[in-house]
């Protein structure tokens, strides 16, 4: 579930130049509009967490890249650095997920656990909110979270599923993230959206607060209910260019 490494501290970049290696933490996601385990993909946008789960019974397989950076000597394209992730969907609406990621880039990798739990599910009126840790792991600065998540039309795609007439006109979810990150002694912001454009593609944009984390803008390809696969483009806050991409293809296996 991770897109890199949780940094407790906006440090200057590290001699390789891996401009993209910033407080992105674990959460990409395809996650479908509604605030309950996700159809398909990973739970998260492409650098915050959202309340999806992956379902009870289900397992996420992940591979993205873990350097994101566009130029010089290190940049994506010649130093890969893969990161693969398992996320398991468990009872009681909880995820649970293990990356394996240079914890000194770009060698010595490690594994290190993921849990997440939805503790409260999404009404007319009130989000869904979830709580979660990340990182846990040597060599790696552990973080927890809360976020909150709520679809914006979610009255009308309510009141559609009782429509008959309406069964091949269906809505589109329009969802807003929320929450507070905390690494260390430091505590960050997150917001983020999801647009459901079609069966197949979603948009999404979110940000971490932080000089040395990122803005980003993702398009999500949902082949069908077990692959998916986003591009993300990443900016970091101190500066005013593009300073990384992202690549996440994901498959969900049943069990």
């Amino acid at each position: 579930m991770t897109v890199g490494r949780a940094r407790e501290n906006g440090g200057a970049h590290d001699e390789r130049g891996h401009r993209g290696r910033t407080l992105r933490l674990v959460f990409c996601a395809a996650a479908i509009f509604a605030s309950v385990p996700a159809a398909a993909g990973p739970t998260g946008l492409a650098v915050i967490p959202t309340t999806d789960l992956v379902r009870f019974h289900q397992v996420n397989v992940v591979l993205q890249n873990g350097n994101t950076t566009v130029d010089g000597r290190h940049a994506f394209f010649r130093d890969v650095e893969p990161v693969p992730q398992l996320e398991v969907g468990l009872p009681w609406n909880i995820e649970g997920g293990i990356d394996v990621a240079p914890a000194d880039p770009p060698g010595e990798y490690r594994p290190f656990f993921n849990l997440k739990w939805t503790m409260l599910a999404e009404d007319y009126r009130v989000p869904a909110v979830a709580i979660g840790v990340t990182q846990l792991g040597p060599g790696f600065s552990p973080a927890g979270f809360v976020v909150a998540s709520k679809t914006l039309n979610y009255d009308e795609i309510e009141y559609q599923k009782f429509q008959a007439h309406h069964r091949n006109l269906r809505l589109h979810g329009i969802r807003a993230h929320a929450g507070v990150l905390q690494v260390g002694a430091l505590t960050h912001a997150m917001l983020g959206c999801d647009v459901e454009l079609s069966e197949h593609f979603i948009l999404w944009a979110d940000w971490i607060s932080g000089a040395k984390n990122a803005l980003s803008l993702a398009g999500v390809v949902v082949f069908d209910r077990q692959n998916s696969l986003f591009v993300a483009l990443l900016r970091e806050n101190d500066e005013n260019r593009l300073s990384g991409v992202l690549f996440n293809f994901t498959h969900t296996f049943d069990w």
